[in-house]
């Protein structure tokens, strides 16, 4: 999808859709939600053994198109990778990842953002003439919580990579201290939709703060539909109120919490060509 709704990216490429739970920041996947209400309540796409879902040729031709434009612009076009499955699945439609890899090196105006919540499964899953890394693509984990999402961060660093980010989305507990080194972005998230889980944004304060003293740049991305701070919650209401059900309008967060701005970041000029979004 061009000019995707994900704040961090700036379009979103889904080489198929479909996936597999794989803990507890996966509960209320939001993707999974969208392709039942498509198939009227049959999840055809999610769980083990389940056949995802194809992406049609037209599909796969936006990706030389988005290409060409960011060749003519000069400037490096974001695209997320994927946001309705997970590139390292085990349960990939067969050649499909093979292809994507394809595309990856046919499209080098492009910085190909590929996330997954499988990190043992990277290293399985990278192409043959990967080495250091490919210029053009940046490995990130999802690190929902301590028990299966900090150790991810650990796995990632000894994978080679050009750039490697972390996704605290949804974050869903006080991660305490983290050693980001090795690691050059993160994105911070409450979760939304309607059985969304609180997020303190707290926990979001600790981590950007570790950030600046680790040197790494953060982007905090919204504080979720039912945000809270030091344990109490916050009611997001604009001036004609309308509840904020992302928390991501940043003009009615309260004083503290309004400190977000906008700036570039070293370890990521000349290679991500994007800003980074901070407290």
């Amino acid at each position: 999808m061009e000019n995707t709704k994900i704040n961090w990216a700036d379009n979103t490429f889904n080489p198929w859709t479909g996936c597999t739970k794989v803990s507890q920041g996966c509960a209320h996947c939001y993707a999974e939600r969208m392709d039942s209400r498509q198939l009227h309540g049959k999840e055809r796409h999610w769980g083990k053994g389940v056949p995802r879902k194809l992406r049609a040729e037209s599909y796969w031709k936006q990706a030389f198109t988005w290409d060409r434009k960011a060749a003519r612009r000069g400037k490096r076009t974001l695209v997320f990778c994927a946001s309705t499955a997970d590139w390292a699945d085990p349960e990939a439609p067969a050649g499909m990842r093979d292809r994507l890899w394809e595309t990856i090196r046919q499209t080098p105006h492009l910085n190909w953002l590929l996330l997954t919540k499988r990190p043992e499964q990277i290293r399985k899953y990278l192409p043959a003439d990967w080495g250091r890394g490919y210029l053009n693509v940046w490995l990130g984990v999802s690190a929902e919580d301590t028990k299966k999402g900090v150790p991810r961060i650990t796995v990632l660093k000894k994978i080679p990579a050009m750039v490697r980010f972390v996704s605290f989305e949804p974050l869903l507990e006080n991660l305490g201290e983290l050693d980001l080194t090795g690691i050059h972005w993160v994105i911070i998230g409450g979760e939304t939709g309607p059985k969304a889980r609180s997020m303190d944004a707290q926990w979001a304060k600790s981590i950007v703060a570790q950030c600046r003293k680790q040197k790494v740049a953060a982007w905090v991305k919204q504080l979720g539909r039912y945000p809270k701070l030091n344990g109490t919650r916050l009611r997001l209401v604009d001036d004609d109120g309308k509840w904020d059900r992302k928390g991501d309008n940043a003009r009615i967060w309260p004083r503290g919490l309004k400190g977000l701005s906008m700036r570039r970041h070293p370890k990521l000029l000349g290679v991500a060509g994007s800003n980074g979004r901070s407290w």
